[in-house]
Parts: structure tokens; C-alpha cells; sequence
């Protein structure tokens, strides 16, 4: 996935579906998510350097087509012009920590997640 913002910029809200990977309980995670602290990182690809470590990111619920569907939640994350203040490609990633011990869940799972500053 490619995300694109603007030098010095904060918007717009970098946003992300979490997707049922097969490997969870799909119901249950959701129910977790509820109570859990969302951190944001993001990675110079050229330089291997952190340019954001592990700030608070938060979800949201994603609006339902239907009313019979199960929850699903976005993950987002609010950027601060410091951090979109040098031109460049990273690489980012959200980490959700759950309160009841069961563990931390890395996303995105299947592609990574680029961040163009231009």
C-alpha cells in the first residue's frame, strides 16, 4: 500500500482497513481491539533510521454497508509536521498492544505500508 502527503503536511489522516487474515479470530480480535493502545512507527527506507517511534495512533469503526455484518475497525494515525518534514519514502507500521495479555498484532500483515513524503 502507498500513502502519499505533502512536506510539512498533516493531512490527510493516514487511514487503514484492518483485513480478517485467516490466522485470527476474526470476531474476537475485534472485540480485543477495544481495548488495546495503537502505536504508529515509520522507517527511512534509505537510511534504516526510525523517523517515527511507536506515537499513539487510534482506531475507528469503519461504517457498515449492512446491518447484520460484523464490526470492523480502521487504524489510523494523525501526522505532525515534524514528522513530514524531510522529502522521502518510509516505510510504516501500526502495532496494537492488547490489554488482556493476549499480545501484540503487527499490521499491515500481507503488503507493507510506504509513506511518500514529497
Amino acid at each position: 500500500m502507498d500513502f502519499f502527503i505533502n512536506q510539512n503536511s498533516t493531512l490527510p489522516i493516514l487511514t487503514m482497513e484492518l483485513i480478517q487474515d485467516g490466522r485470527n479470530d476474526f470476531k474476537k480480535f475485534h472485540t480485543q481491539i477495544q481495548n488495546a493502545n495503537i502505536f504508529f512507527s515509520m522507517i527511512d527506507t534509505e537510511t534504516g533510521i526510525k523517523k517515527i517511534s511507536k506515537q499513539p495512533a487510534s482506531c475507528q469503526l469503519k461504517p457498515k454497508g449492512n446491518p447484520d455484518e460484523l464490526d470492523e475497525y480502521y487504524v489510523i494515525y494523525q501526522f505532525r509536521e515534524k514528522d513530514t518534514n524531510k522529502i522521502g519514502s518510509y516505510k510504516g507500521q501500526f502495532s496494537i498492544e492488547f490489554l488482556d495479555d493476549s499480545g501484540t498484532f503487527i499490521t499491515p500483515v500481507r503488503d507493507e505500508l510506504f509513506i511518500h513524503v514529497r
